[in-house]
C-alpha cells in the first residue's frame, strides 16, 4: 500500500476500515515518533507532549508472533475492549406503534412492548435495539518491521496507477490546491475459482499540487456522482445513495457535518436534477421542478436569505431562463448543472436551454444572463466551475470558454487550435483559475488561468495493466507447465516404479539361481552319501 492509502471491508455487520499511515496521539493526532515506540520492551503508555493524552504500547507477544509476522509492536489498543462506559449507555428513545403511530418508549434492553393506545403487540426492531450499545474503536496501529516498512512504491499519483479509468471522474480542488477524484477503474484479474473476470473498483484519492499521493480509498461500495471540498471536509454523494457522506479532506475518512452533527440517512437525493454544495456546507438541490437547499445537518432551510421555504411553492413565480427574474425557487424545465461559488455566487446551466448561463448572488439576484457559444457537449459531466475572482469556466463541444465576472466572454482552449477540449470531458477549476480537465482512458491535463499547459498524463510513466487475453494466456501458461510439472513427476514416478521392477526381477532371478546352486549342492552331498552308504553295504 502507498503511504496513507486506505481500504475498508464489510464483513456481516461488522464495518473493517484500515490504512498506511505513520502511529499518532488519538487525542491531536500528533504523530508519534517510531524510536519512543522501539524503545518498549513489554508494554508502557506514551505520554502526548501536545496534549497529554496516554496511548498504550505493547510489543508483538511471543504467542502472536507467528500470526502477525513482520510486526514489532501494537499502538493504541484499548487495554479493555469488551469494557463500555457509562457515556455509552442506550439513551430513552422511542419509535411508532405499527398499528396505530403512536410512540412506544423503549428501555433498551426489552424486545416485546405493549402499545398503551391501542394494545397491540409491538416488536422491537435491532436499529433500536442496538442503538447507543455500538462501542467504536479508536485508530489502532501495528508497526511494521523498518525493512517492509521501506520497501513501499513511490507515491507519486501517475506512477501509482490513480490516472486510470475509462469515464472522466468526479473531481474537486481545495483552496490549497490539493486535487479530490472519485474514479471508477476497471480492469482483469483473477476470481477466488481462478476464473478471469471484468473487475470494477471504485477509487477515492487526493493528491497535492506536486500530484504526490495525500491518501488514496479503494473498493468503494458506490461509485460518486458528486464531490465538493468545504474548508477541511468533503461532502461526497454515491449515484444511489439518498443521502451524502462528510469525508475528513486530511485523511479521507468518515467524519461528521461542519456543524458537527451526524450526518442525515435519507435526504431523498437519488433522483435530483443538479446538486452543488454551497460555501457554508448547506446543498443548493434542483429537484421536482424547484430549488431546494438542505442544511449540513438535514434540515430544509430558506433557498435564498431572507425568504420563507414553504413545502408549497405555489405562490413563486415560475422562473424563466428568457427572462431571468431574482430569487427563483421554482424553474421551468431541468437545471442541469448547479455551482456554488466561493462568494455564495450561483451559477446555473438549464437542460432545455442549453446555450444560457446564469449568474446569481449570494441573495438570488441576478448578476448576468449570457449565451453561450457553440453546442453543449453530450453526456453528465462535470462542465462548470468559477474561481476566486468570479469567472465562470464552460465547457463546450469544442472550446473552454471563460465568463468573466460581469458576463463577458473569451475562449480559452479550442478544439482546432489546441486539440482540447474532447468528447465526455470534465472540468475542476482551482481557486486562482487554474484548471484540470479529465478525459477518457485516464487522460488529465492541467493549465493554468492562461490556458498554458501544465502537466499531461499521457506524457508520464504510467503502470500497465495485463489485458483479458494476457491473463488467459498466463493462466494457461501457468496450467501447460503444472501439466508439464505432472508430466515430469509422472515419468519421473514410472521410471523409480520401473527401477524398483527391475531391481525386484533380478532379485528374484537371483533368489532363484542360489536356490538352484543349493540345490544341485544338495544333491551331489546327497550322491555322495548315498554312494558312501552303497560301498559300506557291499563290504
Amino acid at each position: 500500500m502507498l503511504q496513507n492509502e486506505g481500504r475498508r471491508r464489510l464483513a456481516g455487520k461488522l464495518s473493517v476500515a484500515f490504512t498506511r499511515r505513520g502511529p499518532c496521539c488519538q487525542g491531536c493526532e500528533k504523530e508519534i515518533p517510531v524510536a519512543s515506540i522501539l524503545e518498549v520492551r513489554d508494554q508502557a503508555t506514551l505520554r502526548c507532549d501536545g496534549c497529554a493524552t496516554q496511548t498504550w504500547v505493547r510489543a508483538v507477544p511471543t504467542e502472536f508472533a507467528a500470526a502477525l509476522p513482520n510486526i514489532t509492536h501494537l499502538v493504541g489498543e484499548d487495554p479493555d475492549p469488551l469494557a463500555v462506559s457509562s457515556t455509552n449507555a442506550p439513551e430513552a428513545s422511542t419509535f411508532p406503534c405499527p398499528q396505530c403511530g403512536s410512540p412506544v418508549a423503549f428501555d433498551g434492553v426489552r424486545r416485546a412492548y405493549t402499545c398503551r393506545f391501542c394494545s397491540a403487540s409491538v416488536h422491537v426492531p435491532d436499529e433500536f435495539v442496538y442503538r447507543g450499545r455500538r462501542k467504536l474503536a479508536a485508530d489502532w496501529f501495528l508497526c511494521f518491521d523498518t525493512s517492509v516498512a521501506d520497501s513501499a512504491p513511490a507515491a507519486q499519483a501517475v506512477a501509482a496507477g490513480l490516472f486510470d479509468w475509462e469515464e472522466p471522474p468526479v473531481a474537486a480542488v481545495d483552496a490549497e490546491g490539493n486535487l479530490y477524484c472519485a474514479a471508477r477503474q476497471v480492469h482483469w484479474c483473477y476470481d477466488d475459482n481462478d476464473d478471469v473476470v471484468n473487475r470494477d473498483d471504485n477509487v477515492l484519492w487526493s493528491v497535492d499540487s506536486s500530484l504526490n499521493v495525500r491518501w488514496i480509498w479503494r473498493d468503494r461500495l458506490d461509485a460518486a456522482r458528486f464531490i465538493c471540498c468545504v474548508g477541511d471536509r468533503l461532502v461526497l454523494n454515491g449515484a444511489e445513495s439518498p443521502s451524502p457522506s462528510w469525508l475528513s479532506s486530511k485523511t479521507g475518512t468518515l467524519v461528521g457535518t461542519p456543524g458537527g452533527a451526524a450526518p442525515i440517512k435519507n435526504l431523498g437525493l437519488s433522483d435530483y436534477s443538479a446538486l452543488a454544495c454551497d460555501r457554508d456546507g448547506s446543498l443548493l438541490i434542483h429537484k421536482g421542478g424547484r430549488l431546494l437547499r438542505i442544511a449540513s445537518d438535514g434540515a430544509e432551510i430558506a433557498v435564498w436569505p431572507g425568504s420563507d421555504s414553504p413545502r408549497d411553492t405555489a405562490e413563486y413565480p415560475l422562473w424563466d431562463w428568457d427572462e431571468p427574474t431574482d430569487r427563483p425557487v421554482r424553474i421551468r424545465g431541468s437545471v442541469s448543472m448547479l455551482y456554488c461559488g466561493s462568494d455564495g455566487s450561483v451559477y446555473m446551466l438549464s437542460e432545455l436551454w442549453p446555450d444560457v448561463l446564469v449568474r446569481l448572488d449570494a441573495d438570488g439576484r441576478t448578476i448576468y444572463r449570457v449565451e453561450l457559444p457553440d453546442q453543449a457537449p453530450d453526456g453528465e459531466h462535470n462542465l462548470l466551475g468559477a474561481d476566486l475572482r468570479g469567472n465562470a469556466y464552460v465547457l463546450r463541444a469544442s472550446r473552454l470558454v471563460r465568463v468573466g465576472a460581469t458576463g463577458a466572454q473569451s475562449t480559452v482552449l479550442q478544439t482546432e487550435r489546441d486539440s482540447l477540449p474532447r468528447s465526455k470531458m470534465s472540468i475542476a477549476v482551482c481557486p486562482d483559475g487554474s484548471f484540470w480537465l479529465f478525459g477518457e482512458e485516464g487522460l488529465a491535463w492541467k493549465f493554468d488561468a492562461g490556458g498554458r499547459l501544465l502537466f499531461a498524463s499521457e506524457k508520464e510513466p504510467r503502470p500497465r495493466r495485463p489485458t483479458r487475453r494476457e491473463l488467459i494466456e498466463r493462466k494457461a501458461n501457468a496450467v501447460a507447465e503444472a501439466f508439464e510439472e505432472q508430466a515430469k513427476q509422472a515419468s519421473a514416478a514410472a521410471a523409480e516404479y520401473s527401477r524398483m521392477a527391475k531391481e525386484q526381477v533380478e532379485a528374484i532371478v537371483e533368489d532363484k539361481r542360489r536356490i538352484e546352486r543349493i540345490g544341485c549342492i544338495l544333491s551331489i552331498l546327497l550322491s555322495v552319501a548315498l554312494l558312501l552308504f552303497l560301498s559300506w553295504l557291499l563290504r
